[in-house]
């Protein structure tokens, strides 16, 4: 850490005009030994020296405008306001009561200037004189407090009164050493070259002992001289007294518990204060003995001793029996464990157990927090809801005998962890550390109307937990479902209680996303819901059957199914298929081409519509018009960029019902989930800008496991993911495997080249902003190296690593006849195995973006019914969806990409229902490139939506492991 270039000292002299000790400020260069103060440290002086006082900590900014404030003159311009006549400061202080306000500021600022420069042990002198040597006039700032102690000899004459100060380590009488007093209360001397606080008297009281050691007090003045000098002094100073009457003082009358904080642990224990009868000793203090003068009668002083008895022994085994511990200062606690998770353990555990400490004699009356006085009785909370057409109604009341509020008024404490609730009488009320945990989703997400918590049915999660709400949401659930006729074909088990989950949701009203591995049939689920949505529909129809005069029933128009679908432009036409084959009986179109503008006025007369993004993006004036009873969306994290047109289309659609379909329902980070939630459930997670300060940056940032756990609770209800692992267990193995190559020495030194230069120009040390555009096409350019130097420039002559071991590798599948999808993220790289092949002369199929939707299909059919081609070249973005090509049993990546979910997607292609062999997974990666450093970041990203779905881990983004990347 840099050592600034300059320090503070500060002088206090005695200010003859004002007849105070005034501090002074000066500056100096920072060195280990102070000499010479020749510089004071006015505003122009320390600006000249390039000080910027902004900068400085918080409380060297308060001395140096304490010194500045209490300059003479700029008194005399602050008081001079009031007295135009006056002509200096001695004027003003001839008016009695401008000198009461001058003499108010001058002692208000010197109790926070000695207070600071003890606590900041800042380098201090006393009365510098002219030389200006800091060396000869130095004292040390931070010391123990003076405490007093009084000594009181009676004897035929009078009283002889002896006053002594110590502080941890020595004890004198004032007499003799010499003494300057610098403020009256609180008390500040320096003695023995030590600033000093004098500990509870006024340093008045010392004055008669700086010249002598013992004063003597005649008979007829003691009961005078004892009201007036002695009676304050003598409850809070130390007192040996001899020759008096002595009252003894040695049995317990009460024992009370009192709350101790340890800074450095943040917890509050529990402490004995003992009352003997009229003094109370800490049980966490040696003191033993304590001695008082009883002036209540003048004429026969006597002394009070108040002495310490084993009987404490028995409270301190009281507490041990209970389960507490003591610790080495002598306070007592739970468990550390307990504590640690929460600094009021002990307070509310002895709030809880108020009637079994009493019956052990112990008082809890007066606990206090920070002088905050708690309030101890235990309280209860009543509660009805009320069940509103989407939301929750939620009466909640915390009541005891002394109070009675809205649990409403609590919420922004549970909210900000504030576990003190002020009362209206005062006292404070500390809301259990149950509430925070049990109530704090609720609180975080509800809304507070008339006193009442209003809350999203979608969030009905968040009253699991709450015994008293969690039957009262009434939601249907188990609801019956037999697969109908009318879907021509067998549903699996699974995907019956997907039908059925789906079902559930839309009877209750709430927004549903199915996020089964690919291949596991989302679609033919998704059908089959529709079908039984249009069944009930129908029932309920026939339930309203109307007549007419004769008694005969009027014919009712059908009512189509209205089911919005929008998919990836590739899968318009499979769906279709699909509905054809599964639903032959809905009426069904496809909501695409040029001539869809004809088709525009007569979508309500169709069950099922199948239409892109891109369309709905383009055509959504049109499309907003329509009341659809269900909006799906398949790929549904096209939606994943909250400010994509997308995103702003799909969800200007008005439907009743809403289902999203997605393998990587987050695919990327925390937002893809709050896109793919407010599709579904709007405001299930609020606003964004609620979400990324309540849940995003919590969980990726600072790894809030209770937030995760939150944030999981919340959703759980509303996705339903099952892997082809748990419900295909006659779903072929899958083999997965790393295949490290070496790069070519010169691609190796070209490598190292544009890495350097490539940290040079993002991971700038001026600490700007990385251009994020930099960041992708620098990384862009490491990947296509790793890969192929001729991917970067067309006309290099030197060799891939990759490239050979690849090749080798394709040329024995080939040789075994093995059918393999070949996956890359550059379509240039796939050209480079493309003209291998054709130098080869072995055959292959291709699907890129290029490829139309005509010959998409031609391509599957030719690798799937084909004996050769055996290699199929895809393009990692144009593969990853709407494929089945359940005849490779090899699937070969050539380059990772950042996201984990694109590359299973491809994977999912082969590894499918209609599988029947092992499917291998091969990775390619060159070694000591980003490509290493991808492997590693895709597994965050996998573990981010397992955190959520299934397991327990936090992901970070890209940009914050630019140094790890680039090393």
């Amino acid at each position: 850490m840099k050592t600034a270039p300059f320090q503070f000292c500060f002088d206090i002299s005695l200010e003859k005009r004002l007849n105070s000790y005034i501090p002074t400020a000066y500056i100096v260069d920072h060195s280990e030994a102070i000499t010479y103060l020749d510089k004071k440290a006015s505003p122009e002086v320390v600006q000249s020296l390039g000080v910027i006082v902004e900068n400085l900590d918080n409380n060297t900014r308060k001395v140096l405008s304490i010194c500045e404030a209490l300059k003479p003159e700029i008194i005399f311009k602050k008081f001079g306001k009031n007295s135009k006549s006056s002509k200096n400061i001695e004027d003003l202080l001839k008016d009695s009561k401008l000198e009461f306000g001058i003499r108010q500021f001058i002692k208000t600022n010197l109790e926070q200037f000695y207070s600071l420069v003890s606590q900041e042990d800042f380098p201090l002198s006393l009365n510098l004189g002219k030389e200006k040597d800091f060396r000869i006039s130095r004292i040390t700032a931070k010391n123990p407090a003076l405490e007093t102690s009084l000594q009181f000899d009676k004897h035929e004459n009078g009283i002889s009164y002896t006053l002594l100060l110590k502080d941890e380590k020595t004890t004198f009488y004032p007499s003799d050493t010499t003494i300057t007093l610098l403020l009256d209360e609180p008390g500040w001397l320096v003695a023995h070259h030590k600033l000093y606080l004098l500990k509870d008297i006024n340093t008045k009281k010392i004055i008669p002992f700086l010249k002598k050691k013992t004063v003597e007090i005649p008979s007829k003045m003691v009961p005078e001289y004892f009201e007036k000098f002695i009676k304050d002094v003598a409850k809070k100073a130390d007192i040996k007294a001899n020759g008096f009457e002595i009252e003894l003082r040695d049995i317990i009358t009460a024992c009370s518990l009192q709350l101790a904080h340890d800074f450095f642990k943040n917890t509050y224990y529990l402490n004995f204060l003992f009352d003997y009868n009229g003094f109370t000793f800490d049980n966490s203090k040696t003191k033993k003995i304590h001695s008082e003068i009883d002036t209540r009668n003048l004429d026969e002083i006597k002394v009070i001793q108040y002495k310490r008895t084993s009987e404490e022994a028995s409270f301190e085994n009281k507490l041990l029996e209970l389960g507490f511990s003591k610790t080495d200062t002598g306070l007592f606690g739970l468990s550390p464990k307990e504590e640690k998770q929460d600094p009021y353990a002990n307070i509310q555990w002895a709030i809880e157990n108020q009637e079994t400490l009493e019956s052990f004699g112990f008082s809890i009356k007066d606990l206090k927090i920070d002088s905050k006085k708690i309030n101890t009785q235990k309280v209860a909370i009543q509660f009805s809801n009320e069940v509103k057409s989407d939301w929750f109604d939620i009466k909640m009341t915390v009541v005891c005998n002394a109070f009675e509020f809205n649990f409403s008024d609590i919420v922004p404490n549970i909210k900000n962890r504030n576990r003190l609730f002020l009362l209206p009488d005062g006292d404070y009320f500390l809301i259990p550390i149950e509430w925070m945990t049990l109530y704090g989703p609720m609180a975080k997400l509800a809304k507070i109307q008339n006193g009442n918590l209003t809350l999203l049915k979608s969030n009905f999660a968040v009253l699991d937990d709450i015994p008293e709400l969690k039957n009262s949401s009434n939601l249907l659930a188990n609801i019956a479902y037999q697969p109908s006729p009318l879907v021509k074909a067998t549903l699996r088990p699974y995907q019956i209680q997907g039908v059925q989950w789906l079902l559930e949701h839309y009877n209750n009203g709430l927004g549903a996303c199915l996020a089964d591995d690919m291949g596991l049939g989302k679609t033919l689920q998704t059908l089959s819901t529709l079908v039984a949505v249009q069944e009930q529909l129908e029932h309920q129809k026939a339930e309203d059957v109307q007549l007419d005069l004769f008694g005969n029933e009027i014919p009712v128009p059908k009512e189509y199914l209205k089911a919005l679908i929008v998919l990836p432009s590739s899968l318009v036409f499979n769906w279709y298929n699909e509905a054809r084959k599964f639903t032959p009986h809905f009426r069904r179109v496809q909501y695409v081409g040029n001539d869809r503008k004809l088709l525009s006025k007569k979508l309500e007369k169709y069950d099922v519509i199948f239409t892109s993004y891109s369309i709905i993006s383009r055509d959504i004036s049109i499309l907003e018009k329509y009341n659809f009873r269900y909006l799906i969306l398949d790929e549904s994290q096209y939606i994943k960029n909250k400010n994509s047109k997308i995103f702003k289309a799909i969800n200007q659609i008005k439907a009743n019902h809403k289902i999203s379909l997605s393998g990587t329902p987050i695919e990327n980070s925390l937002d893809d989930l709050w896109s793919q939630m407010q599709f579904i459930n709007p405001n299930i997670l609020g606003s964004y800008p609620f979400f990324a300060e309540n849940y995003k940056l919590p969980i990726e940032k600072k790894q809030d496991e209770n937030c995760l756990l939150e944030l999981k609770n919340l959703i759980a209800p509303f996705i339903l993911r099952r892997t082809k692992e748990q419900v295909l267990k006659d779903l072929p193995e899958l083999s997965e495997q790393i295949f490290y190559c070496e790069m070519e020495p010169e691609q190796e030194k070209l490598y190292e080249e544009e890495k350097s230069k490539a940290r040079n120009s993002i991971l700038k040390t001026d600490g700007s902003a990385v251009d994020k555009i930099s960041i992708i096409n620098t990384l862009m350019r490491l990947r296509q190296l790793s890969n192929h130097p001729k991917m970067i420039d067309s006309k290099s002559e030197m060799d891939s690593g990759k490239y050979i071991a690849v090749t080798r590798y394709l040329e024995t599948l080939v040789q075994s006849n093995q059918k393999t999808i070949v996956f890359s993220s550059f379509v240039s790289n796939l050209n480079f195995y493309k003209n291998w092949c054709k130098e080869n002369k072995i055959d292959f199929c291709e699907l890129t973006g290029e490829t139309s939707l005509a010959d998409r299909e031609y391509q599957v059919s030719r690798f799937q019914n084909q004996e050769e081609p055996l290699l199929f070249f895809i393009s990692l973005k144009a593969g990853g969806v709407g494929l089945n090509i359940t005849k490779a049993s090899y699937v070969v990546f050539l380059d990772p990409w950042w996201n984990p979910f694109a590359e299973k997607q491809g994977i999912g292609r082969a590894h499918r229902i209609g599988q029947m062999n092992k499917v291998n997974v091969v990775r390619f990666i060159t070694k000591n490139t980003v490509e290493e450093k991808i492997i590693r970041l895709q597994e965050s990203k996998k573990l981010l939506a397992d955190s959520l779905l299934d397991e327990n881990y936090i992901s970070t983004d890209i940009e914050e492991n630019l140094n790890f990347i680039l090393e």
